[in-house]
């Protein structure tokens, strides 16, 4: 009896390395399917749908893209974690990926056991937005407000774990002020929230920011990173003016589910890569403000890897809580 279970133990591990290999031959065979786990119309989605045509060209098949939004990212990175390894179904994801397991106790699933990566796809500074009822026309203004009224400004998130959210913290932080964290479903309603005056402040993207800015309906008061924004002449990055440690520039990347066939993600890895060396890709992103990245995929799930310990321990150290 134990001979026969060892042999069917064999049978088994071996007919599951032909499926791997026969479907890694020819994959693709039927649309690809990109889950957006936020409402269109922000930078995950239209970064996504821009590579959409290259992509499918170099697949010989159509992409879908499929928003699924809600709890803060939760619902479409678990559909994507319980989705069949075969390739058909990835992720299109932002920051959220690399920070919720460290923010979320019961997550329905775990990102490190049921995720690897395609690739890294592009990172973006953010820019501290406020609206123009704010009575601060500058970094050190806004601090100083903030230090007077504890507790009673607001800034806007596209949901816990996103980029928005832990510039926020970042911000709130180093910059040792009271300002209270209010959560929407993406970023294009925080962003809408902001407009409105709902809130007071905002870590937006500098693309999207960029029209509200030149209108007049928006503040730009600082950058995230190093360097200033060639798309925001004159704004100051954060560090200039003395704050420290506000690094939350946003990173998208593409992940698929942990037991796909090498094989297939190399493929993916070919069709994404590819994608970001389309010319037109490269000006589009340009204008978006994005760096483009699209490294290997041991070197993105290695990556992968390493920013969900970073931020874990940032969390940590900062007693970050779900309000």
């Amino acid at each position: 009896m134990k001979i026969r279970n060892m042999l069917l133990a064999v049978l088994a591990v071996s007919m599951a390395g032909m499926s791997a290999a026969a479907l890694s031959q020819t994959f693709p065979e039927r649309a690809l399917r990109v889950v957006v786990p936020y409402p269109p119309g922000g930078t995950t989605d239209v970064l996504v749908r821009l590579l959409q045509k290259p992509v499918a060209d170099a697949a010989g098949q159509s992409v879908v893209v499929d928003n699924r939004p809600g709890g803060a990212s939760v619902i479409g990175t678990s559909h994507v974690a319980q989705a069949a390894p075969d390739g058909y179904t990835v992720l299109g994801g932002d920051l959220s990926v690399l920070v919720n397991p460290s923010l979320m106790k019961n997550l329905p699933y775990d990102t490190v056991r049921d995720f690897r990566g395609v690739t890294m796809l592009a990172r973006a500074p953010l820019v501290l937005l406020v609206h123009p009822s704010v009575p601060a026309n500058s970094l050190d203004e806004l601090i100083a407000l903030a230090k007077a009224r504890p507790g009673t400004l607001n800034f806007a998130s596209g949901g816990y774990g996103t980029s928005t959210h832990m510039a926020g913290e970042m911000f709130r932080r180093a910059a040792g002020i009271d300002v209270v964290h209010v959560p929407y479903q993406g970023v294009a309603p925080a962003m809408s929230a902001l407009l409105g005056g709902q809130v007071q402040m905002y870590f937006g993207g500098t693309t999207t920011g960029l029209p509200h800015i030149q209108s007049g309906k928006l503040r730009a008061l600082a950058v995230t990173g190093e360097a200033p924004s060639p798309l925001l002449p004159g704004v100051p990055t954060f560090v200039s003016r003395g704050i420290q440690g506000v690094n939350a520039d946003t990173y998208w990347g593409v992940y698929a589910p942990a037991r796909t066939p090498d094989a297939v993600i190399e493929k993916l890895n070919a069709y994404y890569t590819g994608a970001l060396r389309d010319p037109a890709v490269q000006q589009r992103t340009r204008d978006l403000g994005l760096t483009l990245i699209g490294n290997s995929a041991a070197e993105h799930t290695a990556q992968m890897k390493k920013m969900i310990g970073d931020w874990g321990a940032f969390v940590k150290e900062a007693d970050i809580r779900l309000e």
